[in-house]
């Protein structure tokens, strides 16, 4: 363990021996697979966070980088690139009942514990074992929004309501991101889909959890940077499900500089002035959810230092900023978004979120959420076991 993790750990702890005082309430009986010998335990009623609010001043410090949450070392060793801790930590889940598809409440506990929020991208898809290799994506009839609109997820949907309800730590979940793109089967042109049935296709997820009860989630509606095709019928706001269904809204966008035979080195205003500018009207805080630059074709190091200056500056609105630290490959290119490609965009990425508008976790949320667990609350919580 790192100094600066023991650190972070021993501040949960502190939160936790204060609020030792309140006794958990036992509720339910849940039988948990432990093995020959495991016996039934006692779920204490755990407490409900609130949404993760935005932070007055300033933007959450984000992260995504698998394997984590995972293999939650990737979040552990975040400290030899940034030195803050991520407040978010992002990851995908595909519906696909082959790999991660069902809600893992130890790992998203791990990530709690480490003083971060778990955004988790919720796809309706089989995306293989790697979503670049999949042919033809757009179109996987299964999860045609259709399908989702007429009940025939309900019962997962549900299973995941009731899971992420037991955890009661705030989880923010994204799902089905970048919908006025054509690349995923539940975008809103392609696969027989229309963006009114994305739009009751939402409604109908965040109401299976609304009947269950689930308030320590926040709903996270995402576009991409740019419509494909960019047309009227394909506008941001024809998927837009309402405000009542929605608590932050978020953006993804990527300067793919020359690493692709398609892409040339664009600017961070060049991609993010419209969409923000619209994301804005909203009034919902903002989150950049998938964000990063290759080395290819350009001085990444200097990109960095003026995202992260315009954001800043500029975009009062962006309440978190998320970088996309991984490794693509794909059967035409490779794109390095890692932080650490070279000694001077390391440099550029340290010092650009070491200044102190760029926060570092835990969230307001979830330090709340902390003092009023008990001790029995937590001891319960950190021994479920990750699922994958």
């Amino acid at each position: 363990m790192s100094v600066r993790r023991g650190i972070a750990l021993a501040v949960v702890a502190a939160m936790l021996v204060a609020a030792g005082c309140r006794a958990a309430v036992p509720s339910r009986v849940s039988a948990r697979a432990g093995g020959p010998g495991s016996t039934a335990r006692i779920a204490p009623r755990i407490p409900a966070s609130a949404k993760v609010a935005p932070p007055a001043a300033g933007a959450y410090l984000g992260l995504y980088r698998p394997p984590a949450p995972f293999d939650i070392t990737a979040i552990d060793t975040y400290e030899s690139v940034s030195s803050k801790r991520p407040a978010i930590v992002m990851w995908y889940q595909p519906w696909a009942a082959k790999g991660p598809y069902q809600f893992d409440a130890g790992t998203c506990i791990s990530v709690l514990q480490r003083g971060a929020v778990p955004m988790i991208t919720w796809e309706p898809w089989d995306p293989g074992t790697n979503a670049n290799y999949v042919h033809d994506p757009a179109n996987q009839r299964a999860y045609a929004l259709r399908n989702i609109v007429d009940g025939k997820f309900d019962s997962y949907i549900r299973s995941w309501a009731t899971a992420v309800k037991s955890v009661g730590g705030p989880v923010m979940i994204r799902p089905m991101h970048e919908m006025n793109g054509d690349w995923y089967p539940w975008g809103g042109l392609v696969n027989g889909n229309t963006p009114e049935l994305y739009v009751a296709a939402w409604r109908r997820i965040h109401d299976i959890f609304a009947r269950e009860g689930v308030t320590n989630v926040t709903w996270v509606w995402s576009i991409n940077h740019m419509s494909v095709p960019d047309n009227a019928r394909n506008s941001y706001a024809a998927y837009y499900p309402g405000d009542a269904y929605v608590d932050w809204t978020a953006i993804s966008g990527f300067n793919w500089g020359t690493s692709s035979p398609y892409s040339s080195w664009r600017t961070f205003e060049s991609w993010y002035t419209k969409p923000l500018a619209y994301l804005k009207t909203l009034g919902k805080p903002v989150v950049i959810a998938e964000f990063a630059c290759v080395e290819n074709g350009g001085d990444k190091a200097a990109w960095l230092q003026d995202a992260y200056t315009r954001i800043r500056r500029d975009h009062p609105e962006v309440k978190a900023v998320i970088y996309y630290d991984a490794l693509e490959k794909g059967p035409e290119s490779t794109q390095d978004w890692r932080i650490s490609t070279s000694a001077k965009s390391l440099a550029s990425y340290r010092s650009a979120v070491g200044s102190s508008y760029y926060l570092e976790g835990p969230t307001s949320t979830l330090s709340r959420w902390f003092t009023v667990l008990s001790l029995g609350d937590w001891q319960y919580l950190r021994g479920i076991k990750p699922v994958y």
